[in-house]
């Protein structure tokens, strides 16, 4: 026997063993090992959160590929945003990977997105909600899902809930999240599956300047091309960070910290009532704040909200409940002109349609006054809060991106109408304090006056 059909026969034992880490450089037989152990223990989900140029979708092939040769007749899945990056990620890589594979050990079969691979099979699947059904099927012992960072967040968490979840349930098998970072600082990868996963141990990052296959040298020269260090791109793709950028972000000023606060309401303010009617298809928000006079500043001190195709019944109860807590002196709905006759006429609520401008305005005033410190968020208001945290643009950036959570971005299109409609100029600072216009502090102790032509003294009823 040559040496030549020795090292056949060593290689081929690796296959055979599933022992193929032979494969893979040192950051990546470090990945292995950490998956592998966690198998071991029971741990089924697991994220791996990896930097550009890592190598991680040939390290998802490596261990696709040893897997089905390790637990024959298992279906194993890997699913990417689209059919052809699936099929681009699992094929570019499969020709490298193969090419010292015993003969037979892995076939093509007649579809271009599934592998015979020993006894087992290597499928293919789409991420994005439209085609997510290529998934379904079988009862799946491996399922990698590559880049779930570039599918909208509803659509990976239609995918894992409807369609992976029920593969993995009889057979206990892995789930692994495979991706860079997603550009929406609230998608479900960062908000659910990444906390998930530190507390169970089984979330790995690698940036960078964890790949040992790059030099510092190489590393330099990436920065430059991608704008530097502070670039969003270089903190987001090569050290997996967490960035809210001014690209489709709507308000990246916003931050809890400095545009949150809790403080009592002024004694003396104009408030008004903004609300935003989604109708059949969107949420509908309305928010309830005031502008100080003597600040010159907006606060937005308590809201309400409601899934589409609500009641308008249910809508103005709320609504009017919340009026009977704050003194209401000016309304402002953007809805349809039926809507607002229904208002009038059935629930006896007068109400003008918002000021209005283009979106790019009115997002533009919405960071002016973050910058300036004029904007307050009560944290009555969670919609809103949320919204200003992670309401994005569409890719057009022409119009807002609609979400499960937050809805056509409605409690942000709320907070324009407010901010736009707001009384500004009228001093609400009474020269008498024992007038019909004095409040006491605090919103359980005042009665409520509106400046509508009459007052409320129950949510439907007259005074």
């Amino acid at each position: 026997m040559t040496i030549d059909d020795q090292l056949n026969d060593i290689v081929n034992a690796k296959w055979y063993d599933a022992d193929i880490t032979y494969k893979l450089h040192s950051g990546q037989i470090m990945l292995w090992n950490h998956i592998v152990k966690l198998k071991r223990v029971g741990v089924q989900e697991v994220y791996l959160d990896i930097a550009r140029q890592f190598g991680k979708s040939y390290f998802s092939c490596v261990y696709a590929i040893a897997y089905c040769i390790r637990y024959p007749r298992s279906i194993v899945r890997i699913a990417a945003p689209t059919l052809k990056q699936a099929r681009d990620i699992v094929q570019d890589n499969l020709d490298v990977i193969v090419s010292d594979a015993p003969k037979g050990l892995i076939t093509q079969e007649k579809s271009d997105y599934r592998w015979k691979i020993g006894e087992s099979s290597l499928r293919l699947g789409v991420l994005e909600r439209a085609h997510v059904d290529s998934l379904r099927g079988g009862n799946a012992r491996l399922i990698i899902l590559e880049e779930g960072g570039f599918v909208k967040s509803d659509d990976y968490v239609y995918a894992l809930q409807s369609v992976i979840a029920p593969q993995l349930l009889r057979s206990q098998g892995q789930l692994i999240h495979i991706t860079t970072k997603s550009e929406d600082p609230d998608h479900y990868l960062h908000s659910i599956i990444e906390p998930k996963t530190r507390i169970s141990n089984s979330y790995f990052m690698y940036s960078v300047y964890d790949n040992p296959q790059l030099t510092a040298e190489q590393i330099d020269k990436a920065k430059e091309m991608v704008g530097g260090e502070h670039s969003i791109a270089w903190r987001r793709e090569y050290l997996c960070q967490i960035v809210r950028d001014g690209g489709r972000i709507c308000i990246p000023n916003f931050s809890y910290d400095l545009h949150v606060n809790d403080a009592s309401h002024p004694e003396h303010a104009n408030w008004i009532t903004s609300i935003d009617f989604g109708g059949v298809k969107d949420k509908t928000v309305a928010l309830f704040g005031y502008y100080d006079y003597p600040s010159a500043s907006i606060t937005v001190y308590d809201e309400c909200d409601f899934d589409p195709n609500t009641d308008t019944d249910k809508i103005m109860f709320k609504v009017y409940q919340k009026e009977g807590i704050y003194p209401i002196t000016r309304r402002r709905c953007d809805a349809a002109g039926q809507i607002l006759v229904d208002l009038k006429s059935k629930h006896n609520y007068d109400t003008q349609l918002p000021l209005k401008d283009t979106l790019e305005a009115g997002l533009n005033m919405v960071r002016l006054l973050l910058d300036q410190g004029k904007l307050t968020i009560h944290p009555n208001c969670r919609l809103l809060i949320k919204t200003l945290h992670g309401g994005m643009l569409n890719k057009q950036l022409n119009d807002y991106e609609r979400s499960k959570d937050l809805g056509h971005n409605d409690a942000l299109a709320a907070l324009i109408y407010l901010i736009r409609s707001a009384d500004k100029t009228t001093n609400p600072i009474p020269k008498h304090k024992l007038n019909k216009f004095h409040y006491m502090t605090g919103p359980q102790k005042h009665t409520p006056i509106i400046d509508l032509g009459r007052s409320f003294t129950s949510p439907f009823g007259r005074k």
